[in-house]
């Protein structure tokens, strides 16, 4: 997944990722007397398949809450655009207005898109009851050692990932098109400089594991001045542990550096993917589905399929803040018209019978 980096631009990072990506569907209806039945499908392997629970294909925990079934044959399922086969489904229901807790993380690191907040709120209004559903996606808080907002404004961020055109009113297309190659490029700077801060830092473990006295003082004092003169990040969105060594050797006038990466490819390779964890997370994507009981008030989404809204998430909206999907629904209480109605002509009855003559 982190290899995907080299030569590519965002809109054809964004593609590549998507191409590779675990794709779930995540079903929610929410009836009237407020209880929230959850579906999820995923792809499982064979050994799943077979009952090997170990193998379990979800970014949550399966206990026993959940009611597992293989699926007898591949569904397809069109993930905006693309099809996918999902072979395995998980379901469970729950009774609860206010917080609803459904999952909890296989991983740590999963937790952004597997362990949304949400919560459901059902309001009695005498001829009708209001269902209001909002679903939080957190913000990925670990994000690297540089801070995003060093190189893109929190409106920037919102228009890239979020498609949030607010900042941009009165902009035409030409416009729209510039700014948004503008800040493509601001967050290409930062991913470049973000694994340049990681992949320096494991070189520098691994300096002073070695117990370097030579060089370690020298790098850890003048890492700016070698992150501004590299030119690669100008035309290049790779930055690994050995093309830094290669940095390194090329500023020392040395092989030093290239011949310690060689002796610790695997550790130092290692080492810089468990700092790179959370970028896992782009190999993910939900299509969230959801069904409100009544009439559909309003919702921050246009997407519909049959009678549920659609969202897609994923760790890119999940980058400048948090992700919400919002849903206002109502049901007619008809009971409420009867006994309006019922109690309206026994009022004009007896007002009637009191003015007879």
């Amino acid at each position: 997944m982190k290899r995907i980096m080299n030569k590519i631009s965002m809109p054809v990072l964004m593609l590549a990722l998507a191409s590779c990506s675990t794709n779930y569907r995540m079903v929610t209806r929410i009836s009237e007397d407020g209880k929230i039945h959850r579906e999820v499908y995923a792809q499982a392997d064979s050994a799943f398949m077979a009952g090997n629970r170990s193998n379990n294909p979800f970014l949550f925990q399966l206990d026993n809450e959940w009611a597992v079934q293989t699926l007898d044959s591949c569904i397809k399922v069109d993930f905006f655009g693309k099809k996918e086969n999902l072979n395995v489904k998980v379901a469970r229901t729950v009774d609860a207005l206010g917080n609803i807790s459904f999952f909890s993380p296989k991983e740590k690191w999963m937790l952004p898109l597997a362990v949304p907040q949400e919560r459901l709120e059902k309001h009695f209004r005498w001829f009708y009851t209001y269902y209001t559903y909002t679903c939080d996606f957190p913000e990925i808080k670990d994000k690297g050692p540089i801070p995003m907002d060093k190189y893109l404004s929190k409106h920037e961020q919102a228009f890239l990932f979020q498609g949030d055109m607010s900042a941009c009113q009165g902009m035409n297309g030409m416009e729209l098109k510039e700014g948004l190659e503008d800040v493509e490029g601001k967050f290409m700077a930062w991913l470049y400089h973000t694994q340049f801060e990681l992949s320096y830092h494991v070189v520098e473990h691994f300096l002073q594991k070695n117990g370097d006295t030579t060089y370690l003082p020298r790098v850890r004092d003048e890492k700016g001045e070698i992150f501004e003169t590299d030119k690669k990040r100008r035309e290049d969105w790779e930055c690994s542990p050995e093309y830094v060594c290669g940095l390194l050797d090329k500023h020392y006038d040395t092989t030093d550096f290239s011949a310690l990466y060689k002796a610790n490819e695997k550790e130092m390779q290692q080492s810089y993917d468990e700092a790179c964890i959370t970028m896992e997370l782009f190999g993910y994507q939900i299509k969230f589905e959801l069904a409100m009981p009544g009439k559909l008030l309003s919702a921050n989404t246009v997407l519909k399929e049959n009678d549920r809204l659609l969202w897609k998430v994923d760790a890119y909206r999940l980058l400048g803040e948090k992700y919400v999907l919002e849903a206002e629904s109502r049901t007619m209480n008809v009971w409420a018209f009867v006994v309006t109605g019922f109690l309206i002509v026994l009022a004009g009855y007896g007002f009637m019978r009191k003015n007879r003559p």
